[in-house]
């Protein structure tokens, strides 16, 4: 099977960065890091290197240079401009000075700059931004899909329009076309690809969901079911349509990008970028998603942002890429963690990984403190007051209250005595 997947970007003097190295896994890959540190920018750099108008949407510095390094059908390749090719006249004001190619690496084929925008023939990648939410649109039939180039060029002109959430594909009307496509004898691969889709829904959603595709009716609807309810698709929870939302774009980008007999979404590779996973699913569903993308897209490569320690629990060992804390350093060599996130609590995934200061300072914390203050100065009143006001906001089997109470009939035993 042939395997196509980002390796690497480099990208100097764009947006926050003056220098950026990171390295990618083949499979899965969650950066995280606090806010602000440039996670969604690393996102929007690669979707600089597939085409030069993408540079609109980013402050690009003087003497700029970047590219992405990859493999496509087992080719090494990169794309991207080296040093030279802006001239910069202000903010989100850079203009093309000259077509200077990335250098050139051994064992690597260097895309010339201007045959960047035309490189989705190569290599296709899908971007997909936080919006995710579906609009109510009346759909009155099939329509005419595009052709392959009409679909590549499209994806490779709204790469980064994805990722600010400024383009979004019509998945209703995919599911209306599906619904008149499926039986033509004609469409096998996407015959095959609507059962998989269809037999993986109820695998990826939170427990319990049931979730399911049930049926399109006469008047073009497509009806799922949830915790045993039908609904419509608008009808969804904002989670169930994200989740929904990104599956059938990825379904689309398969079909659309790709020839003939090379369709099916189980043996498709390529790269998947999203930025924020996690937004709109409950923490059940942020500890399940990866496993479930992962069964209906065994070769896809996924980039993905995200604020979630649940998500990050349910990486794999050299799957988290982490932004570092400071912030202004000159050069940034970032690749995956070898460490695995499945033993860590969420505080200390939020406070080491994601950089979250305000931790110490949860009235939880104030409280134990409180507590303590009252043990070390023998304060008996004081202590059953401050762990009465700790059973408030503590779990029931919390064992610091314990200790707690514990130490507290210890005190009062002594006083006693």
């Amino acid at each position: 099977m042939q395997n196509s997947y980002i390796e690497s970007l480099h990208v100097k003097n764009v947006r926050q960065f003056s220098e950026l190295n990171v390295k990618f896994n083949k499979g899965f890959n969650f950066i995280a890091g606090p806010n602000g540190c440039g996670k969604t920018s690393i996102l929007a750099c690669i979707s600089h290197c597939f085409n030069y108008n993408n540079i609109l949407y980013s402050r690009i510095g003087e003497g700029a240079e970047f590219w992405t390094d990859l493999t496509s059908k087992d080719e090494k390749l990169r794309f991207g401009f080296g040093t030279g090719t802006f001239e910069v006249k202000g903010y989100r004001n850079t203009s093309l000075k000259s077509w200077n190619h990335a250098p050139s690496d051994e064992g690597r084929k260097t895309i010339l700059s201007h045959d960047v925008s035309n490189s989705a023939e190569i290599f296709c990648p899908l971007f997909l931004g936080a919006n995710r939410s579906i609009k109510y649109k009346q759909i009155s039939g099939m329509q005419r899909e595009q052709t392959r180039d009409q679909t590549l060029n499209a994806y490779s002109n709204s790469s980064t329009q994805q990722l600010h959430g400024d383009h979004q594909q019509d998945i209703k009307q995919w599911f209306v076309n599906r619904y008149f496509m499926i039986d033509k004898p004609w469409a096998i691969e996407e015959r095959i690809n609507w059962e998989h889709m269809v037999n993986s829904l109820p695998k990826i959603g939170p427990f319990d969901s049931d979730f399911s595709y049930i049926r399109t009716g006469k008047d073009l609807e497509p009806i799922f079911s949830i915790y045993g309810e039908e609904c419509y698709l608008e009808e969804l929870s904002s989670g169930f349509q994200a989740v929904l939302s990104i599956i059938a774009n990825i379904f689309e980008w398969v079909e659309g990008s790709r020839p003939d007999g090379d369709r099916k979404v189980t043996e498709a590779s390529g790269t998947v970028l999203i930025d924020e996973l996690d937004l709109h699913l409950h923490p059940e569903w942020q500890f399940t998603l990866r496993n479930g993308l992962e069964k209906i897209f065994p070769n896809i490569q996924f980039i993905v942002t995200t604020h979630s320690p649940h998500l990050l629990a349910s990486a794999q060992q050299g799957e988290v890429i982490v932004m570092p804390k400071t912030y202004g350093r000159e050069i940034y060599n970032l690749e995956p963690s070898s460490k695995m996130y499945s033993g860590w609590n969420t505080d200390q995934i939020l406070s080491e990984v994601m950089g979250v200061r305000s931790l110490d300072n949860k009235q939880y914390e104030q409280l134990v403190s409180k507590a303590f203050e009252c043990v070390e100065n023998g304060l008996v009143l004081e202590l059953e007051t401050a762990i009465d006001n700790l059973l408030l906001v503590a779990h029931p089997s919390d064992t610091i209250v314990m200790v707690l109470q514990a130490k507290l009939a210890a005190m009062v035993a002594t006083k006693n005595d």
